[in-house]
C-alpha cells in the first residue's frame, strides 16, 4: 500500500456526488484535495463549505490546457476521475454528450496524466459494462456485454485506460463501482427518487421493482476508492468496488416509507419508467477488493438510508436535480 498522506490529488468531479464524498474522505485523512468541475452534474454547494487542504478549480477537463494548467499550478500527484454522465435514461436522448464526456474526457486526462508525470490516475468505470447476466455474483473476469448507450461509453473508457497503460505504460487502474446512494446525490437515481416522491405523496410511481441493485453508503465507496488507489492492484487492471449484498426496488420503496413516516404506501408501476433493456439483478464479488485493501463496509443499508432521508431534510428538502429534470419525463 502506497501511503497517500502528504500527497495532493485531485479529484475530477469532485462537486458530484461520489467525488464530493471522495473529497471528504481524502481531507479526513489528511490528504490534500484539488477539487476539478464545470459543475454540468456537481454543484458548488457540495464542496465550498469544507474545512481542509482543498482547493476547488471550475474548469473543464474537455479543454486541455485548462486541465494541465491545473495539474502542474497545484502540484498533482494522482488523479481520481469521478467525471462523467451517468443517469441511464438521459443516454437515449444525448448519446453524443455520453460519448464526448465518459469517453473524450477520460482520453484528456489519461493524455494530461502522461505529460504531466501523474503518479497514479484511478478511473470510476461503471458495473453496467456487464450487461444482462443470470450469474448470483459479479467479479472481475465476467463477460462484458453492455445494453445501453451509458454502459457502451463507459466501456470504450474501462478499455482505453487498459489499452493505455498497455501503449504508454500509464499508470491507471480502473474501479467498477456497484451502486452507491446518500448525501448530494446529483442525479434522480432510485433512492433520491424514492424520497423525493415520498416527500409529496403517500403514491410511489416506479419501474421494474424487482430489480435488484447490490447498494453501498456513498461514504463507505468513497473509502473503498482511496483505498484501490493506495493499493497494490497492478496497473492497467480492474477491481470491483461494492458490498456483496443486493436489495430490490420494492424493498427499498417499503424501507423508505417506514424511514419517512410515510401510512399506506401506494406503489404504482409507471411503463414509462421502465427501461428499454433492464438488467434484473447486480450483486458485487468483492474479493478482489478486499485481498488488496481489507475493505469493509461499515454502514448498513437502514442506518444509510436514515442518514440520506435526515440529510434531506436538512437540506430543503431539495435535490440539486429538481430545478433541472421538474416535469422532464425522459430524467424521472
Amino acid at each position: 500500500m502506497t501511503n497517500l498522506q502528504g500527497s495532493t490529488i485531485m479529484v475530477a468531479g469532485g462537486a458530484g456526488f461520489v467525488g464530493s464524498a471522495i473529497v471528504r474522505e481524502l481531507l479526513d485523512q489528511d490528504i490534500n484535495v484539488v477539487c476539478f468541475d464545470n459543475y454540468l452534474h456537481g454543484v458548488p454547494t457540495n464542496v465550498n463549505r469544507i474545512k481542509g487542504p482543498l482547493t476547488i478549480v471550475h474548469g473543464d477537463a474537455s479543454n486541455t490546457h485548462s486541465l494541465m494548467e491545473c495539474l502542474l499550478n497545484n502540484n498533482v500527484d494522482y488523479i481520481i476521475n469521478c467525471i462523467g454522465d451517468t443517469f441511464v435514461p438521459t443516454a437515449y436522448e444525448m448519446p453524443d454528450r455520453f460519448f464526448d464526456i465518459n469517453l473524450g474526457v477520460c482520453l484528456n486526462i489519461l493524455k494530461a496524466a502522461d505529460t504531466c508525470k501523474i503518479k497514479r490516475v484511478l478511473y470510476i468505470s461503471s458495473t453496467e459494462v456487464y450487461g444482462i447476466t443470470d450469474l448470483p455474483v459479479l467479479d472481475e473476469h465476467v463477460a462484458l456485454a453492455p445494453v445501453n448507450t451509458y454502459a457502451v461509453s463507459k466501456l470504450a473508457a474501462d478499455r482505453l485506460c487498459y489499452t493505455f497503460h498497455l501503449e504508454h505504460q500509464t499508470p491507471v487502474i480502473t474501479a467498477r463501482i456497484f451502486n452507491c446512494y446518500g448525501p448530494r446525490e446529483t442525479e434522480p437515481y432510485i433512492v433520491p427518487e424514492i424520497i423525493y416522491q415520498l416527500n409529496k405523496s403517500n403514491t410511489l410511481k416506479l419501474g421494474n421493482i424487482k430489480a435488484q441493485r447490490d447498494f453501498t453508503y456513498v461514504h463507505d465507496t468513497a473509502k473503498a476508492l482511496i483505498a484501490v488507489l493506495a493499493s497494490d492492484i497492478p496497473n492497467g487492471d480492474v477491481v470491483n468496488v461494492g458490498s456483496n449484498v443486493s436489495y430490490s426496488v420494492e424493498w427499498l420503496a417499503f424501507k423508505i416509507a417506514e424511514i419517512m413516516e410515510v401510512k399506506d404506501l401506494n406503489l404504482e408501476i409507471d411503463q414509462d419508467r421502465i427501461r428499454k433493456l433492464d438488467i434484473n439483478r447486480f450483486r458485487c464479488d468483492n474479493t478482489k477488493l478486499k485481498k488488496y485493501t481489507n475493505w469493509e463496509p461499515t454502514v448498513d443499508i437502514e442506518e444509510g438510508l436514515k442518514r440520506t432521508v435526515d440529510w434531506f431534510k436538512a437540506n430543503s428538502c431539495t435535490w440539486s436535480w429538481e430545478s433541472f429534470v421538474e416535469g422532464v419525463r425522459i430524467y424521472r
